[in-house]
This record gives structure tokens, C-alpha cells and sequence, in this order.
């Protein structure tokens, strides 16, 4: 007679008592191949090796996509890269809008499936086109720049799907302060079939359109480049 095992037997027989990351010795979590710590990261950030991100290299990059964009704003070209990816935003839109009513109308549905669309329609009506634009080509930019920043494409995924769910403020309803009603950001992870989910109909709308731009946008991030160079500079030669 075969033995049936559970979810944290089977991991045992499989991962040992051992966080399986090379280098850590951590006793792992029940049912899960890492420890507490690694886990925690591998929730946060896509990958449990994935370092953290600066907030000042996603800022210069968001700064650097907003500059182009708004230097372009008079160039036909521009305007018809624009119009191409409104029309799949309204496509996009309306997918998950139907999605989330025929859950309403009893559809069974996976849960962390309907949080993606959760997050889906977040962004779509309280972040905006513009602001998801420039969020998500900021991303592709930095992964061009320096691919180095991310371990794994899953964990570049990760990271973007994270900063546009934060934008859009889209939270489960256990992750909000009970005491001041707002998100509690940094405390909230973001699941894989979540990210999955959110990352598919994103990059149906916009695509590669940030790698493509690398050069325009590097021309732009150098400049920005210089002007701080010539402030700090000028800010020493004051006597």
C-alpha cells in the first residue's frame, strides 16, 4: 500500500530541513523550499537572490521616460506610437472589466487569478495611461541599461508589476492600516499568479516600446547626467 504524503512532507523528503539557497543554513519553512527570510524575498522582489532596487534609479529613470515624452509631445510619430497603444488600453480594459463582471455574475474563479484583474483595474482607472506608460517603459529602461540589476527576468516581472500595483494603490483589503485607512505598502506581497496575471495584459498593451526607446531615452538620461554634474560642480566653485 502506497503512503500519501502532505504538502510538508513531501517538501521535507524533497528539500531536506535546509533553506535550499546556496550559502544559507536557515532551517526552512514549512511546505516552502526557503526560509522565512528568503521567502520573504522571493514574495517581494521575484527571486529569493534578487537585491533591492534603488528608489533614486527608478525615480532618474521615470524622470528620464517623462522627459521624453514630453519633448515629444508636438511629434506626429509620437502621437501615432500613442494612439497604437491606446487602442490596446481600451482593448485591454474592457477584457478585465468583463472578466471581473462575469465573476460578479457567480463565473468561478481563481483567487490570486481575480487579485491580478484587481490590480489590472486599478491601474487602468486610478493610475491612468500616462502614468503606466511611463512606470513601465522607467523599467524596461533600467533592465536595458544595466541587466545586471536583476537576476532573473521573472524578478525584472516582479518589480515592474510591483511599482505599477503601488502607483495604482490596488491593495487586498488585509494589507490596509485599520487606523489611518492607507496601504500598507512595504508590508503587502505580490503573488505569482498575481504578477503572472497583471504582467500578460500589461505587456499586451505596451510591449517592448521601452527597449525599443533605449536610445532616445539614454540620449535624455545623459543630459540629466550632465546638468547634475554642472550643479555640483558649480556648488563647489562657491567661495
Amino acid at each position: 500500500m502506497s503512503k500519501g504524503y502532505g504538502l510538508v512532507r513531501t517538501t521535507q523528503i524533497k528539500y531536506g530541513n535546509s533553506c535550499t539557497l546556496h550559502g544559507c543554513s536557515n532551517k526552512r519553512q514549512s511546505g516552502h523550499r526557503y526560509c522565512p527570510f528568503h521567502k520573504y524575498i522571493l514574495l517581494y522582489r521575484g527571486d529569493a537572490e534578487q537585491p533591492k532596487i534603488s528608489l533614486r534609479d527608478i525615480n532618474f529613470a521615470r524622470k528620464t521616460v517623462g522627459l521624453l515624452a514630453k519633448e515629444n509631445q508636438a511629434n506626429q510619430a509620437w502621437a501615432d506610437l500613442m494612439n497604437v497603444i491606446k487602442e490596446r488600453w481600451n482593448s485591454a480594459q474592457l477584457h478585465v472589466n468583463g472578466e471581473l463582471q462575469s465573476y460578479s455574475n457567480g463565473k468561478a474563479m481563481n483567487k490570486r487569478y481575480r487579485n491580478g484583474l484587481i490590480i489590472c483595474y486599478g491601474i487602468f482607472n486610478s493610475l491612468g495611461l500616462e502614468k503606466a506608460f511611463i512606470t513601465y517603459c522607467a523599467w524596461q529602461y533600467l533592465q536595458e541599461f544595466n541587466p545586471r540589476l536583476f537576476v532573473s527576468d521573472l524578478a525584472f516581472r516582479h518589480q515592474l508589476v510591483k511599482s505599477l500595483r503601488n502607483q495604482a494603490h490596488t491593495f487586498h483589503s488585509h494589507d490596509i492600516n485599520k487606523t489611518t485607512g492607507k496601504p500598507r505598502v512595504y508590508a503587502s506581497p505580490l503573488y505569482m499568479t498575481e504578477r503572472d496575471t497583471v504582467w500578460e495584459i500589461m505587456s499586451q498593451i505596451f510591449g517592448a516600446t521601452g527597449l525599443h526607446l533605449y536610445k532616445q531615452l539614454e540620449k535624455r538620461a545623459d543630459r540629466l547626467r550632465k546638468q547634475k554634474e554642472k550643479y555640483y560642480e558649480s556648488i563647489r566653485r562657491i567661495e
